[in-house]
């Protein structure tokens, strides 16, 4: 019973950490860098990798650094909560579509954890799910934005 108390505890106070944080409104104009969690499965065949993901207005590049190669797709964007944000997207890689969800939950406002869910893929198994960390590194240009904590060109702090 202490022990249940004790973790119920710990959840409110790790709830309040995670409510001071938001996700954007909208990810078009910004870049994010991701690292998927590095412990190799069958669920988890990318494990380690390092990406580059830019969001242009209903299309995405994504740069995979640690292969060396470029992806391109549509997807589609929807803020779920303050704190949790849902990206689905559709991609073709080698001649085959790969249909896919990230869900973000922040941890900062930069940054946070994202759960990758693929539903149909190239890389299989077809079926499969796996963690990452995110860490935007450009926001919006249509806020007037640069940089992550650098001023924009008026002066004003993103």
């Amino acid at each position: 019973m202490q022990r249940t108390v004790l973790s119920l505890g710990f959840l409110l106070l790790a709830s309040q950490a995670f409510a001071a944080c938001q996700v954007p409104d909208t990810i078009e104009g910004r870049e994010f860098v991701n690292a998927v969690d590095s412990n190799y499965s069958k669920q988890n065949p990318n494990a380690g990798t390092i990406m580059k993901m830019h969001f242009g207005k209903e299309t995405y590049e994504s740069d995979i650094l640690t292969k060396g190669f470029k992806v391109q797709g549509k997807y589609r964007y929807k803020k779920l909560s303050k704190t949790i944000g849902e990206i689905q997207a559709t991609e073709l890689y080698d001649g085959q579509t790969t249909v896919y969800s990230i869900s973000l939950a922040c941890l900062t406002d930069y940054t946070g954890t994202g759960v990758f869910t693929q539903l149909k893929g190239a890389i299989k198994p077809d079926q499969r799910q796996n963690t990452l960390r995110y860490t935007m590194v450009r926001d919006s240009p249509n806020k007037g934005e640069n940089k992550v904590g650098k001023p924009d060109k008026a002066g004003k702090p993103s």
